[in-house]
């Protein structure tokens, strides 16, 4: 055989490399978009990748990443800016009016970061409320025009939304009996909590817009963590305590929160830690293992695992000692949060691994079935002699002519009859009819073995079930396994049948349990695309380790008959 010029095998293969970059576009995006938080989906300008996460040492801090003038530098190359940046003119007269209004700088901030990061603010604010013809005209003309607009509130609140900083709000606890409670609501903020390292942190009472809340300031170059600690009395048995709630402002450092309490002589520890991602105020709720896990409704909460019980931890029934500990996250501690943030959130949200349970059994019936109906009918087709046999088989062959949604509804009101609406048993029981696509395959697949192999099995006294078993099926393996591959992804990726036989969420298959979780919450992409990457990766493994005996199957059928 010729080999291929140089210049010929260097456009095939750079034909084959832009073609797999291509088809693996839409599995990149759904990987980096699955990754990343809300703010980042509906950011302006196009981004490939997410954002990496900054673990600062100290809080409260400047978001200097806010504005497009600071962040277009991460931005890939074909994105584009929402706004132009600002010339050092106008930039200069924005900083005088920002200096004219005489803002209210925090002292926890740098007050010249502080101006710089107003006046950023100022100017796409500004372009967004002045007209666009303002910004052809001179510097001065424009900032008169924006001295008439800009006020004390819009500056405080342009402040606002860079300011990051990590607050507390209130800490409510429920029992069993939904008896609620505000825990220590008759102290400041900045005493509901004991601070157990005031070498690293300092607790400090705020208000915001008429909202309560103690901001901790802390400084991990004093420390590693912060230690925020202190035992409460219920106004019912610690025992009967059911969940308990944390109202939070994280500071987008991706440090790690963990809680831990204890009650009745034993201490309870979080599965895993809150990290302090966004800037949002958010409810964080926590509780321990009950009824509710094995519930089919979204779980908004973080399990508390036993850790330990001794004398040591015995108090007062009425007693519960809660302790926060703020940990210091390096950036590859930051970075594992992040990648697993929006995964975390799909498993908590909908009962993932019940979904995979009926998937896989569905997988494994099917499969099982499907190869054994289908091998035995093929072979009657193929190897032997019986009246009728052509014409069944014709007819059989007609079956594919017939469209699925022609024979939707007489299927649904079969299995309705037969009291089998509802359940699983529609998803997987007619697989043990046969497929006539896979039987064709099959027969055409067998028509091509030799018939010395079957003769000589039967002077060995084999019968044909022993000659099916023993001779026939080992030799069509690699057709087999294509039509595993085949039916596998065929009923992984079934949500047509599911929905149209199955009413009760236990019985959901993955498929139709992602569509439900994906209407739950609002088709969030990001929390879409990670609940269907982890349906997609098991695809990807199988076929995988099965190519090969999918490109033989294929291969080989083409071949024979």
């Amino acid at each position: 055989m010729t080999p291929m010029p140089p210049p010929i095998r260097v456009l095939v293969y750079g034909l084959l490399l832009f073609g797999s970059a291509v088809f693996s576009a839409p599995f990149v995006w759904m990987v980096t978009t699955s990754v990343k938080v809300d703010r980042e989906l509906f950011a302006p300008g196009l981004r490939l990748l997410p954002l990496a996460p900054r673990p600062r040492l100290t809080s409260p801090y400047l978001d200097d990443r806010l504005h497009v003038e600071a962040a277009a530098k991460t931005r890939l190359w074909w994105a584009h800016s929402p706004d132009p940046p600002p010339t050092p003119e106008v930039l200069a007269q924005l900083a005088r009016l920002v200096r004219a209004h005489k803002p209210p700088i925090p002292a926890d901030l740098d007050p010249a970061a502080a101006a710089h990061q107003l006046t950023l603010g100022l100017y796409h604010k500004l372009r967004r409320i002045l007209p666009a013809a303002l910004w052809q005209e001179s510097p001065t003309a424009l900032a008169a025009a924006a001295k008439e607009r800009v006020t004390d509130a819009m500056l405080r609140d342009l402040l606002a939304d860079v300011h990051r900083r990590f607050c507390i709000g209130q800490i409510r606890v429920r029992s069993q009996a939904l008896q609620e409670e505000i825990l220590a609501a008759d102290q400041p903020f900045s005493r509901r909590l004991l601070n157990e390292t005031p070498q690293t942190a300092t607790l400090l009472d705020q208000t915001e817009k008429t909202i309560q809340y103690a901001s901790v300031n802390y400084d991990f170059r004093e420390g590693d963590r912060v230690v925020l600690s202190r035992a409460f009395t219920l106004g019912f048995d610690a025992s009967e305590l059911q969940r308990l709630q944390i109202y939070l402002k994280p500071d987008d450092t991706w440090h790690e929160l963990w809680l831990s309490i204890v009650k009745g002589g034993r201490r309870y520890v979080a599965e895993r830690p809150v990290p302090l991602a966004n800037y949002d105020w958010t409810m964080v709720t926590w509780q321990e293992h009950g009824p509710d896990d094995l519930s089919t409704k979204i779980k908004t909460w973080v399990l508390l695992e036993p850790a330990e019980a001794g004398p040591h931890l015995v108090m007062d029934p009425r007693q519960l000692k809660l302790t926060l500990t703020l940990r210091r996250s390096s950036p590859a501690r930051a970075w594992w949060n992040k990648l697993r943030l929006n995964y975390d959130r799909v498993l908590d949200h909908i009962p993932f691994w019940r979904y995979v349970g009926t998937s896989l059994f569905l997988v494994v019936a099917n499969i099982t079935l499907t190869l054994f109906s289908c091998s035995l009918v093929a072979y009657a087709f193929a190897r032997l002699t019986w009246p009728g046999r052509d014409a069944c088989f014709l007819l059989m062959l007609a079956t594919l002519m017939v469209p699925g949604q022609v024979t939707m509804i007489p299927h649904f009101l079969i299995w309705k009859n037969l009291g089998a609406y509802n359940t699983l048993t529609p998803l997987w029981l007619g697989h043990a009819f046969g497929n006539a696509f896979f039987i064709f395959l099959l027969r055409q697949f067998l028509k091509g073995v030799p018939r010395d192999l079957e003769d000589a099995a039967r002077i060995d006294g084999c019968g044909v079930l022993r000659v099916y078993w023993h001779i026939m099926l080992p030799l069509i393996k690699p057709c087999l396994a294509t039509i595993a591959i085949f039916t596998f992804m065929g009923t992984w990726n079934d949500f047509m049948g599911p929905l149209i036989y199955t009413a009760d969420q236990r019985l959901y298959p993955l498929a139709l349990g992602l569509y439900a979780f994906a209407v739950q919450v609002g088709n969030n992409p990001a929390l879409t695309m990670a609940a269907s990457l982890l349906m997609t990766l098991p695809v990807i493994v199988i076929f995988f380790f099965a190519q090969r005996y999918f490109i033989q199957g294929v291969t080989l059928t083409g071949l024979r008959g």
